[in-house]
């Protein structure tokens, strides 16, 4: 009876221990020589166990014992950790999904306080290229108003005249508004936010092996919990990664860049304005600007910049200028910051990294900081070890952070690669550059706006800088024939 019960015991932890081994490998991260050693030593382990537990004396039970519970905890871990991190990379990644964010807004001294003190008045509403029907039917299913649309130029005047009792818009253009309207936010407020999620229809192609890349990393000024589709990108820059080299260059282009939008004639607009009508619009004018391909994207807004480098425990970052930030919305923290090494929470990083005021060269320079601010954060994941205890907490949190179109597939490749050699990374940093101006934008006709006019030569050196990130002997070879 008591061989009985040991051999249910020992097939009982062999399954357990087989199991773990199927999460693991299901993980699709780790190099062939790790995942077949960890086989071997939870089999070897087993057989030692069996071989201990069916041997008579009290010695070889006590060490079957522990040996039992050792791989109990490896097992039970390894399949909690690896189930965390397989639904990490099923959830977390691909995301097709995007969120537009729409508000319903009355003048500040309205008594009308909810959505439903609206029923029988008449709301002005602004339609944009990017909307379609379903924000209006969802509005008409909530309360019951008279709907008129307005332009940009009308929707704030009609909403003070009293000509409409309301506005229904886009968060996108709620900002705009805002920063042109310096008294917008005083005479009107918020009664009502909802959100139109849809799928986007673009498809990306399958990964197959490790091949050097453009990111696109949007930072949004989404006012909304949400990461919004459209929305100002308050942050542009390109990540071209190189993992045959280990290299990664960004390439920083100023919010305000004066810029031809995608598929638009007449008026350019700043570069921050794409992003109101999506983040492809953002994607197919700065792949016209710069010449380049970019493969995926990733969405970040002010919220997700806190949270990530707190989770990492915050970063340091040496500022050649002293001063003290005025950014102090968003949830970013003013901080006096000095010159040379600096230790950032992530509210204090934020409000570093949306610093212009303090610079001669503004905007150019915010664009350094924010170069500065993810070379930190790449830094410290890849350098700090202790993460790997936060390992679950990190999970957790980093699929709320970001909206990406990029497949599991390739951070998969990415982290096996990473573990199989161990390799360091260099970090390069280069920004495209211009000269301020005034100028109608095509968004915002009638109205002129500070704008960046880009620099031709500094264009270039960014396209010649990619380029020789992507393919470094091709670059070498053009640059040859040029001086020859």
């Amino acid at each position: 009876m008591k061989k009985i019960i040991k051999l249910i015991i020992a097939i009982i932890m062999l399954g357990l221990s087989l199991l773990c081994f199927k999460y693991v490998s299901d993980m699709d991260i780790l190099p062939s020589k790790y995942l077949y050693l960890f086989l071997i030593i939870i089999l070897a382990l087993n057989g030692i166990s069996i071989l201990l537990l069916f041997i008579k004396g009290i010695i070889s039970k006590i060490f079957s014992g522990i040996l039992y519970i050792l791989l109990a905890i490896i097992s039970i871990v390894g399949i909690k950790y690896s189930k965390d991190t397989i639904n990490f990379l099923d959830n977390s990644f691909s995301n097709n999904k995007e969120v537009i964010t729409y508000n319903v807004i009355v003048s500040s001294n309205s008594t009308i306080t909810k959505i439903e003190d609206l029923n029988n008045t008449i709301m002005g509403y602004l339609f944009l290229d990017i909307d379609d029907d379903s924000y209006l039917e969802k509005i008409k299913e909530k309360v019951s108003v008279e709907l008129k649309e307005t332009d940009i130029y009308g929707i704030y005047d009609g909403l003070l005249n009293n000509e409409i009792n309301s506005i229904l818009i886009n968060e996108a253009y709620l900002d705009m508004l805002e920063e042109e309207y310096k008294d917008f936010n005083e005479k009107t407020k918020v009664i009502y936010s909802f959100n139109i999620e849809k799928e986007k229809e673009e498809v990306k192609e399958v990964i197959e092996k490790l091949e050097p890349i453009n990111i696109y990393l949007s930072g949004s000024d989404s006012r909304s919990g949400y990461i919004s589709a459209s929305s100002r990108s308050d942050v542009n820059m390109i990540l071209t990664i190189n993992p045959n080299t280990h290299t990664i260059l960004l390439t920083n282009i100023p919010r305000d860049a004066y810029v031809q939008l995608h598929g638009t004639t007449g008026l350019k607009d700043k570069l921050t304005h794409a992003g109101i009508y999506g983040t492809d619009m953002s994607i197919k004018t700065i792949e016209d600007l710069l010449d380049i391909k970019i493969n995926y994207s990733v969405k970040v807004g002010f919220s997700s910049v806190i949270k990530l480098v707190d989770l990492v425990g915050g970063i340091d970052i040496y500022s050649d200028t002293e001063f003290t930030s005025h950014c102090k919305d968003g949830g970013a923290e003013r901080v006096k910051v000095f010159v040379g090494m600096n230790h950032f929470t992530g509210a204090q990083a934020l409000s570093y990294a949306r610093e212009r005021y303090a610079y001669i060269d503004g905007d150019n320079h915010r664009g350094r900081n924010q170069q500065q601010v993810i070379e930190a954060v790449i830094k410290k994941v890849m350098t700090n070890k202790s993460l790997l205890l936060k390992y679950d907490s990190l999970l957790s949190s980093f699929s709320d952070l970001y909206r990406t179109d990029i497949p599991k597939e390739l951070i998969t490749m990415l982290i096996k690669q990473q573990l199989e050699d161990m390799s360091s990374w260099e970090v390069i940093s280069q920004q495209v550059t211009g000269y301020g101006a005034t100028a109608q934008t095509y968004s915002m006709p009638g109205w002129n706006l500070y704008v960046m006019i880009p620099d031709n030569n500094s264009v270039e050196t960014a396209v010649s800088k990619i380029k020789e990130v992507i393919n470094p002997t091709e670059q070498i070879v053009e640059e040859n024939l040029i001086e020859n």
